[in-house]
């Protein structure tokens, strides 16, 4: 009997429908006696082949993973064993693209769950979230990002290695969602940068509770991410791969942390971003124009 729960999906962005291409998101899971691993990718969609890239990183990158873990793996192991499969994935990409390696960029991000300690590799900004055993929920890596604003900021992709991170989260883990950066967007929404808690809580739950309960989790997670709204999540891509660890019990919060932030809260934010981003719609008290010019006038002849 497993001892996980596990979905994924990817759905298209709007973006792309509306100009006839194709999902550039990708992910990949495979499960083996007693653990998990998980990747997503993300195609850079200035980049020709990215959807092949995406999926290829995935899936390389799970495999070589899931083949070079066993019952006598030390788990100051695994986080080299992450690493190799960066190197032998980004190489594969790399022969496979031949001379037209900027055709091939993508994000990769991969995890492996065992009895609820959580290993990670991480490059571009798709990213992991972990439901920690006290209940919390916390980001675990830091979507990677180059200077500029808004869209124009460009992404580090799985080729510039030097930005690769690798390491082992510190807490119990009880349950993980991997997420490219269209989903990131809407559990990590910018709108919270200056709050108190950073994540929406409340849809991180409602998907946690659903994950939970639903008997049949791959086709509720697809029918999730069709109705997402894209206004959301800036019509991006969107994919996620949700894990949860049945042997791992969870110790639910009491204080309304999973009904954060609230909507209230949430309006108030919405308005203010409005108020900043269109001040010239605001309603303020016009100039009398026809005094101006009489004032005018009067000043032009007495001078």
């Amino acid at each position: 009997m497993s001892s996980y729960r596990i979905c994924g999906a990817s759905h298209i962005g709007k973006s792309h429908e509306l100009n006839d291409s194709i999902c550039q998101d990708a992910f990949y899971y495979v499960e083996r006696n007693g653990f998990i691993v998980a990747a997503v990718a993300d195609g850079l969609g200035s980049s020709k082949h990215s959807d092949i890239a995406s999926k290829m990183a995935s899936a390389k990158a799970v495999i070589f993973c899931a083949d070079n873990i066993t019952k006598k793996t030390r788990v100051n192991d695994v986080p080299g064993i992450i690493k190799s499969a960066f190197d032998n994935t980004n190489f594969e990409i790399k022969m496979a693209a031949g001379d037209a390696l900027d055709d091939y960029d993508t994000t990769l991000t991969l995890a492996i769950l065992i009895q609820g300690h959580l290993f990670y590799g991480h490059a571009g900004d798709s990213g992991i979230i972990a439901l920690r055993k006290d209940g919390i929920f916390e980001e675990v890596t830091k979507p990677q990002l180059g200077d500029g604003i808004g869209k124009e900021r460009p992404v580090y992709p799985l080729a510039a290695e030097s930005k690769w991170v690798f390491g082992r989260y510190t807490h119990r883990t009880h349950a993980i969602f991997l997420m490219t950066d269209g989903m990131l967007n809407k559990t990590v929404p910018p709108l919270l940068e200056d709050q108190m808690y950073k994540l929406d809580h409340a849809y991180l739950y409602y998907l946690y509770d659903n994950l939970r309960k639903n008997p049949n989790l791959d086709s509720w997670i697809n029918d999730e991410l069709a109705h997402i709204l894209p206004q959301e999540v800036n019509h991006d891509d969107l994919t996620v791969v949700a894990v949860m660890c049945k042997n791992v019990k969870i110790k639910l919060r009491k204080d309304g942390y999973y009904s954060f932030p609230g909507e209230e809260l949430w309006s108030s934010l919405l308005e203010n971003h409005r108020n900043r981003l269109y001040a010239y719609k605001a309603d303020i008290t016009q100039p009398n124009i026809q005094q101006e010019n009489d004032e005018l006038r009067e000043n032009l002849w007495n001078t």
